[in-house]
């Protein structure tokens, strides 16, 4: 007698029946209320990263907004819903993973590259229509690039401050960490050197030197140095935002 082939551990889309291994995430219900909330804001297609609004890579289960969507657990990636398609863009390092994670109601884009999305969305959403997404999981960098991927094609691109996600994930949402917070030890903390703080303003500080890191400084002292450096800096900053989490810690 023939023996049957063994199933594979990636999903087969296109046998019929599709096949699903047992690692894979049944996302239509999540995909049905997801584009639900969309109707309601008027949304044609959902921008959705992987990042928190610290653009960290490695983030809390309660951000893991793309994680809860797809059932990916890969650290990069980006999701394009509207209401009869949907994408996920990820590198390399995680395409056998997302075919064995992600059903059949997902393309795998196996790029990263933002043109690569604008492009889908140009064929998935016509002329007039709204592409959203949540602006605090965005840098501007990032806005500006899909801002020019959209550009002129008749589609416009739409901050919605309330996160459509947040919505379809109603109360099954995990809430915030409640673990305690601490300070790591002075000998762990290490000062990078001061004139990278303020790269984006253009120029290094008038006169400054580059001096090496400067380990086990208390944290007075590194905002002490950060003021220096807003001092000596041509653009004469009065203020500095720092927003990612290890520039924090």
């Amino acid at each position: 007698p023939q023996v049957p082939p063994a199933r594979s551990d990636t999903r087969d889309c296109s046998a019929q029946p599709p096949y699903l291994p047992p690692t894979a995430t049944n996302t239509t219900a999540r995909l049905a209320t997801l584009r639900g909330v969309m109707r309601a804001h008027g949304t044609h297609a959902y921008i959705v990263p992987a990042t928190d609004a610290h653009m960290s890579e490695y983030i809390a289960d309660r951000d893991n907004r793309l994680g809860w969507l797809t059932g990916f657990t890969g650290s990069a990636g980006t999701v394009v819903v509207t209401q009869d398609k949907a994408a996920l863009w990820t590198d390399s390092r995680y395409w056998t993973q997302a075919e064995r994670q992600l059903d059949c109601n997902w393309e795998l884009q196996r790029t990263t590259w933002i043109e690569s999305i604008g492009l889908w969305i140009l064929e998935a959403v016509p002329v007039g229509g709204n592409i959203s997404l949540d602006p605090f999981l965005f840098s501007i960098d990032m806005w500006d690039s899909y801002s020019q991927a959209l550009r002129g094609s008749g589609r416009t691109l739409v901050p919605i401050e309330t996160n459509l996600v947040d919505q379809a994930w109603g109360d099954q949402r995990p809430p915030p960490s409640s673990q305690e917070i601490y300070s790591l030890p002075e000998e762990f903390v290490g000062t990078a050197p001061s004139w990278e703080i303020l790269p984006s303003l253009g120029g290094s500080p008038s006169g400054a030197a580059h001096p090496p890191p400067q380990p086990g400084s208390t944290w007075q002292e590194k905002v002490g140095r950060i003021r220096q450096q807003m001092e000596q800096h041509v653009q004469r900053p009065t203020a500095v935002l720092l927003s990612g989490l290890e520039e924090t810690a």
